[in-house]
């Protein structure tokens, strides 16, 4: 039996199709400021944005998508919420390494919903195994959890529901951290991440400390962070549900490099990974598994951004660096040690110019840590290339200057990969920092981008070729690799009238705001396209458009200070369709003032159901 803590009623809404102006209609017509009028834009079966209060608390979805080229029905269920109790375990509830609950200091249950530090749930997928579907569900906090929940499917309605809620534990790899988003692997199997890897340079070996935000993992220990180490933190995740019992395995694949995950994307070949970096002068990463299927060996490689345009979101061509190659069981016993930075660097100030006074020395530019200067100590390039992936990828001439480099997915129509930068800004700026200048973000670094500030962000396309050679001159193992990129769209910054509707956004209401995740449906030319914004009052979801390469319709919105994460085209299950969807940290972000009851902050797990039964 589940127990829900006194849910309102009125959180969910299906709503009926609307036009964007706020009022019941056919394929709103979106004017400039939001309002029916000229210079419209036709969104058909849009949903509007939320004007009302009322509005803005609810979780709300189109009726309709136009989707394989005809229009279906579109409805929202929700599996969980974050605190629901199901088969003796707490939905978020965050143990420590002996797979403990954990506390508040006032005794109340340490649940990831976005109010102490993290986020709260993000990537879901449903795995099917022989007659049997599963949920897994990874959590955004700093002690990081992954839940998995058997699904019933209603035979007649297609609606899921959840039962046989466990946790699965992460102590044989030292728990888990900040965990983002990921996909289904061409295998059936959940490959998850580990975000914002702690800066291990800042480490201070008498206590563990390194930040507030790394601090945070101190419970998962019994508050003791000198059993943590840096190192145990950044990378992609895999489980694998074995039988229709649900016994599951869970690894890390600490040699796809250690970064700020936002995910990795298995391309058809089950070989080839491409890796974002979310943050502030990161860097984009390839992966190619020695064998298919396997992702404990491989060679790592990273993006160097050859800029051919800097119009809207930009064009680049990619050249790529070999960073190493490696396994994972190797890397295991390396972390295991619990290694410091001063073991796999040398590293000193850099002068007035920007530049490493000592000969060996390299300068680099990188969220990481900055403007620095250093050196890899002799025989340590494969912990510098696993464990300081984005430092080493600058140390040999890589690009680390992109702006919050968020979702991936793979058009298999056009063969072209889609990617989703949040903002176009400071390192992705021509030493500046939000238009103005700034140079903090390009001294002693490539300034490979060029590009005007846009804090709405952008969507890119990826070319993809073969028989491509590396830095080394030697061909890439892969069909995959990405040899240019181009913006296809961009948000428009807008500041509206104090007296508008629509005052409290700050990028266009018809049009993206710091895209995240991205999700393609083969056959259909649509992209979908979540956002994770603080200038959209209300974050929403979009219907892309490939061959137009224009927004088809407003999909969905979400609660105040809430982000949209997680979707992602499932492959139909006994007949029906569905877009995992989860929203998270419902006024985690703005809007805190407005909360009516405790239950309004949990975060929503579940999904979209595109039709009915095919």
């Amino acid at each position: 039996m589940k127990t829900w803590l006194s849910l309102a009623a009125s959180t969910l809404l299906v709503v009926s199709m609307v036009g964007c102006n706020g009022t019941n209609g056919t394929n709103g017509a979106v004017g400039t400021d939001g309002t029916n009028g000229t210079n419209a834009t036709a969104l058909h079966n849009s949903i509007s944005v939320p004007i009302t209060d009322a509005q803005k608390a609810k979780i709300r979805v189109a009726t309709g998508i136009d989707v394989d080229f005809a229009q279906k029905s579109l409805s929202y269920n929700t599996i969980l919420r974050t605190g629901e109790t199901l088969s003796g375990e707490i939905f978020g509830l965050l143990k420590d390494e002996n797979d403990t609950a954990l506390k508040l200091a006032d005794g109340s249950n340490y649940i990831c919903n976005g109010q102490f530090g993290g986020s709260g749930p993000d990537h879901t997928e449903f795995i099917s195994k022989g007659s049997k579907i599963f949920m897994i569900t990874q959590f955004e906090c700093q002690v990081g959890a992954i839940y998995q929940a058997e699904l019933t499917q209603d035979a007649t309605t297609g609606k899921l529901n959840a039962k046989n809620l466990k946790y699965i534990s992460q102590a044989s790899h030292h728990g888990g951290y900040v965990h983002c988003a990921g996909m289904k692997t061409p295998w059936n199997s959940f490959l998850g991440s580990e975000e914002y890897e702690p800066n291990a340079r800042d480490l201070n070996t008498s206590t563990g400390s390194i930040s507030k935000y790394y601090d945070l993992v101190a419970p998962y220990f019994g508050g003791d962070l000198k059993k943590a180490s840096p190192y145990f933190y950044g990378y992609i995740t895999e489980i694998t549900i074995e039988n229709e019992a649900g016994d599951n395995t869970y690894t890390k694949h600490y040699s796809m490099g250690r970064v700020a995950h936002e995910l990795a994307y298995v391309m058809p070949d089950s070989k080839t990974a491409y890796l974002s970096d979310d943050g502030t002068n990161d860097g984009f990463y390839m992966y190619v598994a020695d064998v298919a299927g396997k992702l404990t060996a491989g060679t790592l490689y990273a993006a160097k951004w050859n800029q051919t345009s800097s119009v809207g979101g930009g064009a680049a061509d990619y050249t790529w660096i070999k960073l190493g190659h490696a396994t994972d069981a190797e890397l295991k016993t390396i972390v295991d040690s619990k290694p410091l930075f001063t073991d796999i660097f040398d590293s000193e100030d850099a002068n007035a110019s920007y530049e490493c006074p000592t000969a060996g020395y390299k300068a680099i530019n990188t969220g990481s840590g900055g403007l620095e200067c250093l050196k890899v100590k002799s025989g340590k390039e494969k912990e510098a290339a696993f464990l300081e992936t984005r430092r080493y990828a600058a140390y040999l001439g890589a690009t680390t200057e992109f702006r919050k480099f968020e979702g991936i997915t793979y058009n298999p129509d056009k063969n072209v990969l889609y990617t989703a930068e949040s903002q176009i800004a400071k390192g992705m700026e021509d030493f500046k920092k939000y238009g103005k200048a700034k140079d903090s973000y390009d001294k002693g670094g490539n300034n490979d981008i060029k590009l005007e500030y846009d804090k709405c962000g952008a969507v890119y396309e990826l070319a993809l070729s073969s028989s491509i050679k590396d830095s080394n001159n030697t061909v890439i193992d892969s069909a995959y690799v990405v040899t240019s990129t181009k913006s296809i769209i961009a948000g428009t910054m807008k500041t509206y009238d104090a007296n508008s509707t629509y005052a409290a956004n700050t990028c266009d209401v018809n049009s993206i705001a710091s895209p995240d995740n991205v999700t393609y449906k083969a056959g259909s030319n649509l992209l979908i396209i979540g956002e994770d914004t603080g200038y959209h009052q209300n974050d929403m979801v979009w219907a892309f458009d490939t061959e137009t390469n224009t927004l088809k319709a407003r999909v969905a919105t979400t609660p105040f200070g809430s982000e949209t994460t997680s979707p992602m085209f499932q492959k139909p299950i006994n007949g029906y369709t569905y877009m995992n969807f989860v929203t998270q940290h419902p006024y985690g972000e703005s809007d805190k003032n407005k909360v009516k009851n405790p239950d309004d902050v949990q975060s929503y797990v579940g999904y979209m159901q595109i039709g009915g039964k095919e």
